[in-house]
C-alpha cells in the first residue's frame, strides 16, 4: 500500500455540488482568504527592490551599506522558519490562529520600515520583518497542505501563482512614491563614477580615507522620498488579510473530529529517521540551489547587464519585467498542466527547462544575440518558478507528509542562500569577472537538478522499500469512507453527487 491509495480523483465531483458540503465550503473559504494573504505577501516582498535606493536615501547610507538590509532580511527568514517549524507541530489544532498572528505582526513590522531614518534600527526592522514574514510564509504553506492533503496540488499551485501576481503589482504600487533627482544631466549629476560614497541625508560625498567633502550641486539632490505611503498601503492590505484569518478562527471553532478526518487526506507514509535525514538533505539541496539561482538572476540582473554588457538601465528594467511576467506565467501553467502531468513529471520539465534556458542564455550572451537573451530569460523564469510549489506537492504526494519539520527545512534552505550568495557573488564580481553572474546561476540550476534526481532515486529505491504506513490512518480512512457514503448516498441507493 502506498500514498497512491489515498489520492483524490480530480474532476469526479462537480464543483457546485461539492460546495453544498459544509466542510468543503469551509475549506474553500479558508483557501480564498489564504490566497488574498499571499497576494499581499507578494506585494510586500517585492516592494523592497524598487524602493532600495530610497531606503538608502532615508537612512543616509550608500548602496554597499544598504545591501545589509537584504542580508538582515534573509537572516530573519532563517529564524522565522525555525520558530514556525517548532510552533506549528506543538499547536497544530490552532495553526490558523498562529498564521493570523504572524500575518498581523508582519504587516505592522513592514509598515514601519521606511519611517526609520536610523541605519542600525532599519537593519533590525528588516530582521524582524524577515522573521515574521518567513514564519507566515512557511506556516501558510503548511496550512494549505494540511487543509487539502494530497488532493490539494491545484490549490497549492494557485497559492504560489497569486504570490507571483503580487510581485508584479509591487512596482506599480511603489513607483509613484519614489524620489527623483531634480536634474538628469549626466555630466553634472552622475556621482556613481566618483570613488566616494554619497550620503543622501547630508547632500555631500565623503572620501572614505581622508573625509574630504565634495559639494554636490543642489539641483542634483534627490527629491524627498514618500515610499512610507507605499509601504503603509501594502501593510494595510496584509493587515486586512490577517483580520480575515482571525475572524475565520472565531467563526469556525476547531473541531477535533473534523481535524482528524482532514488528516486522513495526508500522506500516511512514515520513514525511519535515517531515511528522513537523507530525504530532507535532498529536499534542502533542491530548494537551496533553486532559490539561489533565481536570486542571482533577479538580484544582480541590473549590475551585470549594465556594467558588463553595456545595456541601459531602461532596457535592463524591461528585461526584469519580462522575467517577472514569465515567473507568474509559469505558476499559471503549473495550474493548467497539473491535470496532465504528475508532480514528478512537472519537476523534471521545470528543472530541465531552467538548465537548458540558462545554458542558452550563456550562448546568447557569448554570440551577442539580443533576441536569444530575451527568449532565454523568459524561459529561465518559467523553469525556475515552477519548482518551488511543485516540489512541496511532490513531497506530499510521493514521499511523506509535509510536516512542520519539512517546511522548516525548505524555508531554511531558501533563506540561507540569501546570506551566502551575496558574499560569494560579490567576491567573484570584484576579484574575477562579472560573467560569474551567468556561470553561478547555471551551476546552481544544474545542482538543483542533481538534488531532484537524487531525491527521485531515493524515493524509488529506499522510500518505497523502508517506508511504512500508519495503521491508525488505515482505520480512520475506513471511517471516512463510510461517512462519505452515508452523507452522499440516499436510502434508496441513489447517489446524491454526480460521479
Amino acid at each position: 500500500m502506498g500514498p497512491e491509495s489515498v489520492r483524490s480523483t480530480p474532476g469526479t465531483v462537480h464543483f457546485r455540488q461539492q460546495l453544498q458540503d459544509p466542510e468543503f465550503r469551509r475549506k474553500f473559504i479558508h483557501t480564498l482568504i489564504l490566497y488574498f494573504a499571499f497576494t499581499a505577501l507578494g506585494v510586500c516582498r517585492a516592494q523592497h527592490g524598487p524602493a532600495f535606493l530610497d531606503l538608502a536615501q532615508i537612512t543616509g547610507s550608500n548602496v554597499k551599506e544598504a545591501s545589509v538590509f537584504y542580508t538582515s532580511l534573509a537572516a530573519g527568514g532563517l529564524v522565522g522558519s525555525v520558530i514556525m517549524g517548532v510552533l506549528i507541530e506543538k499547536v497544530a489544532k490552532h495553526r490558523q490562529g498562529l498564521v493570523a498572528l504572524f500575518v498581523l505582526l508582519s504587516s505592522v513590522s513592514y509598515s514601519v520600515i521606511p519611517w526609520s531614518n536610523n541605519y542600525i534600527l532599519t537593519i533590525c526592522l528588516f530582521f524582524l520583518n524577515g522573521t515574521l514574514t518567513a514564519a507566515f510564509d512557511s506556516g501558510g504553506n503548511f496550512d494549505m497542505m494540511s487543509t487539502w492533503g494530497v488532493g490539494g496540488k491545484m490549490f497549492m499551485q494557485i497559492l504560489h501563482l497569486l504570490f507571483a501576481v503580487g510581485t508584479i503589482l509591487a512596482p506599480l504600487t511603489v513607483e509613484p512614491f519614489l524620489a527623483e533627482k531634480k536634474d538628469h544631466n549626466a555630466t553634472l549629476c552622475d556621482i556613481n563614477n566618483v570613488p566616494q560614497s554619497y550620503n543622501y541625508s547630508e547632500g555631500h560625498a565623503v572620501d572614505n580615507l581622508n573625509e574630504t567633502r565634495f559639494p554636490i550641486p543642489e539641483s542634483c539632490h534627490p527629491s524627498e522620498s514618500r515610499i512610507q505611503y507605499a509601504y503603509m498601503i501594502a501593510g494595510a492590505i496584509s493587515f486586512l488579510s490577517g483580520i480575515m484569518i482571525t475572524a475565520e478562527c472565531f467563526f469556525s471553532p476547531p473541531n477535533s473530529k473534523r481535524k482528524t478526518r482532514n488528516e486522513n487526506h495526508r500522506n500516511p507514509r512514515v520513514l525511519p529517521r535515517w531515511l528522513r535525514v537523507l530525504v530532507l538533505g535532498s529536499v534542502g539541496g533542491l530548494y537551496f540551489f533553486n532559490t539561489s539561482s533565481t536570486s542571482v538572476i533577479v538580484g544582480y540582473m541590473m549590475a551585470y547587464f549594465v556594467k558588463d554588457l553595456g545595456w541601459s538601465k531602461e532596457k535592463t528594467a524591461n528585461l526584469t519585467s519580462l522575467f517577472w511576467a514569465g515567473f507568474a506565467a509559469s505558476r499559471l501553467l503549473c495550474v493548467l498542466l497539473d491535470r496532465i502531468f504528475n508532480p514528478r513529471q512537472l519537476l523534471y520539465i521545470s528543472n530541465s527547462l531552467s538548465v537548458l534556458s540558462l545554458a542558452g542564455l550563456r550562448l546568447s550572451i557569448f554570440y551577442k544575440s539580443d533576441p536569444g537573451i530575451w527568449i532565454c530569460m523568459a524561459l529561465a523564469a518559467i523553469g525556475l518558478s515552477g519548482i518551488f510549489p511543485t516540489g512541496i506537492v511532490y513531497i506530499e504526494n510521493d514521499v511523506m507528509k509535509v510536516s512542520g519539520v519539512v517546511t522548516t527545512v525548505i524555508w531554511i534552505a531558501g533563506n540561507s542562500q540569501g546570506i551566502l550568495n551575496p558574499l560569494l557573488l560579490g567576491y567573484l564580481f570584484q576579484m574575477v569577472s562579472y560573467k560569474w553572474y551567468i556561470y553561478l546561476a547555471l551551476i546552481e540550476a544544474v545542482l538543483a537538478f542533481v538534488c531532484f534526481a537524487s531525491l527521485v532515486v531515493i524515493v524509488k529505491t529506499l522510500v518505497t522499500k523502508y517506508g511504512s504506513i500508519e495503521l491508525e490512518h488505515t482505520v480512520d480512512e475506513k471511517d471516512t469512507e463510510e461517512t462519505f457514503i452515508e452523507n452522499n448516498v440516499g436510502s434508496n441507493g441513489e447517489t446524491r453527487l454526480n460521479v
